[in-house]
């Protein structure tokens, strides 16, 4: 019995030693001498040794790194380093108004109309002045945007100028997307924006393909399919080897019920030797089940 605590003893202690020394504590060579030297009783010894009175101005580790730490968090943020970091969106929600107040300020300085997401968000806020802001801002958008337009609009009456027509389509498209207050007014430019894009395509039909994509998703949003259908085939004729427009012309199928057109597009994507991406193989994935629930 003596015998096996002696074991137990001694084996521990070969572990407790090994540890010191991967941690390179100071010491070790003494501790060991200590436990060979006095079984049993060395382990108080080293605790006695081990044992330490903090001064007032002695703090323990652990106070110290919790201090460092509170001095982190009461840190004031940093703006920019912090919407780099996450999404501005995510950014209004998680920070306290005064926070909120100061990043919608800084957005409004630069390019916000490519944050409209996060002015919406910022309209919806519980803080009077951060939705306050996000509204001026809204409001002087719309005001400066419809101005453009209309100077673009004279510009282009008599002629068909590519420039200019791109940059008005990229002005309807804003305009379209920060006016998510009134319908009506978003169905009345999203006709606009496709008779711009009627224009760019008949210019130069194989210019850009996102012209058919875009098209193709007002016309979906107007729930007029024909236009829709219309577009995604000529988009696919113009682009047979793209995998975007095979699947618009499924997408419009697909909305549309067309279930026997729907097949029938699959068929011949799988027919082709365009190797879908991820995305595309998730989306009809998507589509498969939803045909099979029904």
């Amino acid at each position: 019995m003596l015998g096996s605590l002696f074991i137990a003893y001694y084996l521990l202690a070969a572990i407790y030693i090994v540890i010191l020394f991967f941690l390179k504590r100071k010491g070790t060579v003494l501790r060991l001498v200590i436990l060979l030297s006095c079984p049993f009783i060395g382990i108080f010894l080293i605790y006695a040794m081990m044992k330490k009175v903090y001064s007032k101005d002695d703090l323990p580790d652990w106070l110290l790194r919790r201090e460092q730490y509170d001095d982190f968090v009461l840190k004031s943020p940093d703006i920019e380093e912090e919407t780099n970091i996450i999404p501005f969106n995510d950014a209004l929600i998680l920070n306290d108004n005064k926070t909120k107040r100061k990043m919608l300020i800084d957005l409004l300085k630069g390019e916000f109309l490519q944050h409209v997401d996060a002015l919406e968000l910022a309209l919806q806020s519980d803080d009077s002045e951060t939705s306050h802001y996000a509204a001026t801002a809204i409001q002087q958008a719309k005001s400066d945007l419809l101005k453009e337009m209309r100077k673009l609009e004279g510009q282009l009456a008599n002629k068909n100028d590519l420039f200019l027509l791109e940059s008005y389509r990229v002005l309807i498209k804003h305009y379209i997307k920060i006016e998510f207050l009134d319908e009506r007014t978003r169905r009345k430019y999203t006709h606009k924006y496709i008779q711009t894009i009627d224009r760019l395509i008949e210019h130069a039909p194989k210019s850009d393909a996102t012209y058919y994509q875009e098209k193709i998703e007002a016309a979906l949003y107007l729930a007029e399919y024909h236009i829709a259908l219309e577009t995604a085939e000529q988009f696919l004729s113009l682009f047979p080897e793209e995998e975007e427009a095979y699947f618009a012309l499924m997408n419009v199928h697909y909305k549309m019920r067309n279930k026997k057109e729907f097949q029938r597009m699959i068929n011949q994507l799988r027919s082709t030797d365009i190797k879908l991406s991820p995305d595309k193989l998730n989306q009809l994935r998507f589509w498969l089940q939803g045909e099979e629930h029904e």
